[in-house]
């Protein structure tokens, strides 16, 4: 078998991915605040440390000096993306963040190169809320989902497993 020239470069899907462009498009679009789009290191199932787009009223609360009562998290279905939640954001209670997700693989967050199993969902998501910065304890978000493959209910039913829940 040959061996491949000094200038054969192997492909790497998840290397790649790992430089992709995370966060949204130069162009506005509609009903989206700008200053809702931000992104958030956290660890994936594998221990990896990931960059996901998330589209977080929080922020906006802080700079009015409003201490958020509560925090709901927006999980999108498949194939989707954090934009679906753009009105949940814009019509929040007073006082209540919203932390809506692209989830690893979709929107506008780090491409892992493989798909993605249930488990690894789960998992992946709860080391995003993990990372969040949210005082409350995750345990308290209340969870919305969006169309029948959505991860909010298989999220909450696998993050329960968790030792300190």
């Amino acid at each position: 078998m040959p061996h491949p020239s000094p200038t054969h470069r192997i492909e790497d899907p998840a290397r790649r991915a790992a430089h992709d462009r995370v966060g949204l498009p130069s162009a506005p679009l509609p009903g989206l605040e700008r200053d809702w789009s931000r992104v958030v290191l956290a660890r994936d199932a594998e221990g990896r440390t990931r960059r996901w787009h998330v589209l977080d009223n929080g922020p906006a609360l802080e700079a009015e000096g409003v201490e958020p009562v509560g925090t709901v998290f927006a999980v999108h279905g498949n194939p989707t993306w954090s934009y679906l939640w753009r009105r949940v954001l814009a019509q929040a209670p007073p006082g209540w963040r919203v932390v809506a997700v692209d989830q690893l693989g979709m929107g506008w967050s780090e491409r892992p190169g493989t798909p993605r199993t249930l488990g690894q969902r789960v998992a992946d998501l709860g080391g995003l809320t993990d990372a969040s910065g949210s005082p409350d304890p995750w345990s308290r978000w209340p969870t919305t989902g969006a169309d029948r493959s959505a991860w909010a209910g298989p999220w909450r039913t696998g993050s329960s497993s968790r030792p300190w829940c």
